[in-house]
């Protein structure tokens, strides 16, 4: 009799912690993945979100590749410091410092070598500095510029006219003008590029969870 009592209740325990929040630190991310940085509201950041987030979509402002290197786990992506390898429990740790999420989106039916294709680029265009424009450049990349030719061979993301401007009001924010003006630029309104939110959008990628 005890045994027969101690099974359900066993199998109850065991959906209650599947449910608890905690369980979603047993996500695990694998080659290919893609981390998915969430946004604020202020400074570069926040100019990126009120151009190009979507209301009741989740807002991004950084992407970046899963790959290995031996038995540890990498990010291949482009920020500040250039386009970079960096381990992926540091780039973890830098966005819990920030306060931010990082989403991973997966491809969910990937042709055959499409991944190991990437990432072999990606590590390919490691070193080259940042990309502090946003205009397309050969010699400098920002994240999702990176993460675009990464892919590029398999045509997995499209580049498309960039958008400065908040869709609500058609304005572009004050960050912006000032951010090109100071390079001696106009806003390159339309310009070919890409933006997180919009990669996050592609068509067959596939949101599988947080990571904590």
């Amino acid at each position: 009799m005890r045994t027969f009592h101690m099974r359900p209740l066993l199998l109850v325990f065991l959906l209650l912690v599947t449910a608890l929040p905690g369980a979603a630190r047993a996500l695990r991310v694998q080659d290919g993945d893609l981390l998915f940085v969430t946004a604020t509201t202020t400074g570069l950041s926040g100019a990126i979100d009120d151009a190009t987030a979507r209301e009741g979509a989740p807002s991004f402002d950084h992407v970046a590749l899963v790959a290995s290197d031996g038995e540890d786990r990498v990010v291949l992506h482009a920020d500040a410091k250039g386009s970079r390898q960096q381990p992926l429990s540091e780039f973890l740790a830098e966005a819990e410092a920030r306060q931010r999420q990082v989403v991973v989106y997966r491809l969910e039916h990937p042709e055959e070598g499409v991944v190991p294709d990437a990432i072999a680029q990606a590590r390919r265009m490691l070193g080259k500095p940042y990309n502090l424009t946003y205009v397309q450049d050969e010699d400098s990349y920002y994240c999702s510029d990176f993460i675009e030719r990464a892919f590029r061979a398999h045509q997995v993301f499209a580049l498309q006219p960039m958008n400065f401007r908040n869709p609500q009001t058609g304005q572009f924010a004050a960050y912006w003008i000032d951010f090109y003006r100071g390079r001696g630029m106009e806003v390159p309104q339309d310009a070919p590029g890409t933006n997180p939110n919009d990669m996050a959008r592609t068509p067959g990628l596939r949101l599988v969870g947080t990571l904590d």
